[in-house]
């Protein structure tokens, strides 16, 4: 099979699946498929607020079976993942979905390109943190009345 590059969510992703039927020993043959996707994705770096490309990498095996039912029972048992055979299995839609869990929880870089900036200064904010009575003094003069 050929490797295969296409567009998802506007991105460049580069990726090749290829069919497999693995004999089990007094049984039939199991239906594996195994699964390579790469894309750079453009994400907001949590720390700098610029972009960060980030390369993701998908290389997994998955083994169909089924039903839902048949998944649903042999999931913790094995650590393959599992498909349902379907006759409108969609392999564009589990290329997006791989990459999607793929996706880190907080972007960022391993060094940001600019210095980041660790504390933020608003003159209006301290002037009217000043002018403002403090609550405490307030009471400290009612203490002080016999």
């Amino acid at each position: 099979m050929e490797d295969l590059q296409g567009s998802i969510a506007g991105l460049d992703v580069q990726w090749h699946a290829q069919g497999e039927l693995r004999p089990v020993l007094g049984g039939h043959a199991e239906r594996w498929l195994h699964l390579e996707v790469s894309a750079m994705v453009p994400m907001t770096c949590q720390r700098c607020l610029t972009t960060v490309e980030l390369p993701l990498q998908v290389d997994r095996w998955f083994r169909f079976v089924a039903d839902e039912a048949t998944a649903e029972a042999q999931d913790e048992d094995v650590e393959e993942d599992l498909l349902v055979t379907s006759r409108d299995f969609d392999l564009y839609a589990l290329v997006e979905d791989e990459l999607l869990m793929e996706l880190p929880v907080v972007p960022r870089h391993g060094v940001c390109p600019d210095p980041v900036k660790m504390q933020a200064e608003d003159a209006d904010f301290e002037a009217a943190q000043e002018s403002r009575p403090n609550p405490f003094a307030a009471l400290a003069t009612l203490q002080k009345k016999p």
